[in-house]
């Protein structure tokens, strides 16, 4: 009679806790989503301007190496592609 009580409340409490387990399921703040969204294209917007800026830095390094003669200008060339190769890289893993 004992366990038919336990089983019997357990089946009423599991019926009175079906819609708190309900709402459980449903996305809690679905603009959370949204902010991850925008952060994320915050993210990739800045990877690009930064990879942008450090292959013309480096680009414009190689120009002023070449029009002054420099034997070191070929190291500033394959800085500046380097550096633009691995901030698209970067960018490219975000998404």
């Amino acid at each position: 009679m004992m366990r038919f009580r336990k089983v019997t409340f357990a089946l009423a409490a599991g019926l009175l806790l079906q819609p708190i387990m309900l709402y459980a399921q449903q996305p809690v703040a679905p603009t959370f989503l949204g902010a991850v969204n925008d952060i994320r294209t915050i993210a990739i917007a800045a990877g690009t301007l930064v990879a942008g800026m450090v292959g013309l830095i480096g680009l414009g390094r190689t120009a002023y190496k070449l029009s002054q003669g420099d034997n070191d200008s070929m190291t500033s060339l394959i800085f500046a592609i380097v550096g633009i190769v691995l901030g698209f890289l970067a960018n490219t893993f975000i998404t």
